[in-house]
């Protein structure tokens, strides 16, 4: 399968507006002005890295034949929920070696997991909204 031209143009501007609003997080201090900021940029960082992913690298080795929607689905979304826990270990780790207090607790991280699996489901079932099989002699794209 690939990515539709419409699906490369979205991923690119998701990724683009992810990075600076990451970065307008921490020079304007959202994180610590808006209690829910840091939440919604867990899910909307994931989205965006995950759908990038999707179709940029995987989509070319993913098939969408019948029946291999629900597979790709999990495929995406257990990608994006693993980036979501690396992020967590990085904070943990990053805590350990710095002072800082960037896990903030039980409480916080499975928060933050939680809005991380929401963005990389949403990523998966984009990733199949924008995506098309490519035509083949015989066979109609989708």
């Amino acid at each position: 399968m690939q990515a539709t031209p419409e699906g490369r143009v979205i991923a690119w501007i998701l990724l683009i507006l992810m990075g600076l609003v990451n970065a307008a997080g921490y020079a304007f201090g959202l994180y610590q002005t808006y209690w829910w900021f840091d939440r919604a940029l867990h899910g909307y960082t994931i989205l965006a890295i995950t759908l990038w992913l999707a179709l940029f690298l995987c989509a070319p080795v993913l098939d969408r034949r019948a029946g291999r929607d629900v597979l790709i689905v999990l495929l995406v979304a257990s990608m994006g929920i693993a980036i979501g826990a690396l992020w967590e270990v990085a904070e943990w780790g990053f805590d350990r070696i710095a002072s800082g207090n960037a896990i903030k607790g039980k409480h916080d991280t499975i928060l933050d997991i939680v809005m991380d699996t929401a963005g990389a489901v949403l990523a998966a079932f984009l990733t199949l909204r924008l995506t098309r099989v490519p035509v083949r002699a015989g066979i109609d794209a989708r």
